[in-house]
């Protein structure tokens, strides 16, 4: 190789190891965007430090919105939303651009904030192959919010989600207390939907109706690490009627609800079938069959089920024999 293509070469490589170039390039290899607040601290340098692309296309956006209508379905794509970002939805977010990831920077609570303030869905996942990843759900803004995240696509993945069904928030001068519907539902054409590391909780007063819901058919769900606590209006995960479960995994979930005579899962669409491993369940209803419902042809490995809410009953590896 002669002196001068060594050379280009190892520009060439330099400039493969710079930072900016870096950032510039998905894990997928599409373009990278940004969302970040206009009056937040450096704006303007952060700016500088991530230009325009080569059309024109900005990738520093002040809004989520804004980010959504600069990227191209399955390019490869990715939404870096900064640490600290806030965002209220008085309508419903539509991640309707197939393959893109978006994914929220920071952790605990330099999380990405985002307030759904109506009776909408907050996030709708309608583009397949979408993942969404590290954000959090303050108190809704507005009583029976729909839910924080509504999932219709296949392929999607939604993880590291945190967020509170209900509670007291303060408006100006005046209180109020707000509550989900459901938190998270997922409905028909959400195969292959993968829903892992979530934390949701509620408190009394005005309660969801579930955390989790099942509004639709769908195969190959999998789910490990959903951790839910609180008082709920039905069950912690329910599903409609007819909302079957196919070929599902579900692995590490704690769910313990409060509230009279409330299971913690009745997913009783009788059709269902999958795997439930190493979980616990804690409800109010009468019976252990009853606070953790799986018909259908589940397959169960070290679960134990609680009948009553207190901290004196220890949790029963099930089957096992019900006396009451």
């Amino acid at each position: 190789m002669s002196a001068f293509r060594e050379a280009i070469a190892k520009e060439v490589r330099k400039e493969l190891m710079n930072p900016e170039f870096d950032s510039r390039r998905s894990k997928n290899g599409g373009r990278v965007f940004w969302v970040k607040l206009a009056a937040a601290t450096g704006f303007g340098q952060f700016v500088k430090e991530h230009p325009a692309y080569d059309d024109n296309v900005a990738a520093v956006h002040v809004t989520m919105s804004s980010a959504a209508g600069a990227v191209v379905a399955d390019r490869g794509d990715e939404i870096r939303v900064t640490e600290g970002h806030t965002e209220t939805f008085t309508k419903a977010f539509c991640l309707s651009t197939a393959g893109v990831r978006w994914v929220g920077e920071g952790s605990g609570t330099k999380v990405p904030a985002l307030t759904v303030s109506g009776g909408v869905h907050g996030v709708a996942v309608e583009g397949a192959g979408v993942e969404f990843d590290n954000f959090r759900f303050p108190i809704p803004g507005a009583d029976e919010a729909l839910s924080m995240i509504r999932v219709k696509a296949a392929g999607c993945t939604v993880k590291n989600i945190v967020g509170l069904a209900s509670g007291t928030r303060v408006e100006g001068s005046a209180t109020e207390t707000n509550n989900f519907i459901d938190c998270i539902r997922i409905v028909a054409g959400a195969d292959d939907f993968t829903l892992n590391n979530i934390r949701l909780d509620s408190t009394p007063g005005a309660v969801p109706n579930s955390f989790l819901s099942f509004e639709g058919a769908v195969s190959r769900f999998t789910s490990a690490g959903f951790y839910a606590t609180g008082s709920v209006g039905t069950a912690g995960v329910i599903d409609a009627s007819g909302a079957r479960q196919k070929g599902s995994y579900i692995k590490d979930w704690r769910i313990a609800v409060g509230g009279s005579a409330k299971p913690a899962v009745t997913l009783d669409t009788v059709s269902s079938e999958g795997i439930v491993h190493d979980c616990f369940f804690a409800g109010t209803d009468t019976t252990l069959a009853t606070n953790a419902q799986f018909a259908g042809d589940w397959r169960r490995s070290q679960v134990y089920v609680s009948e009553a809410a207190g901290n004196l009953v220890q949790g029963a590896l099930t089957p096992a024999v019900d006396t009451d």
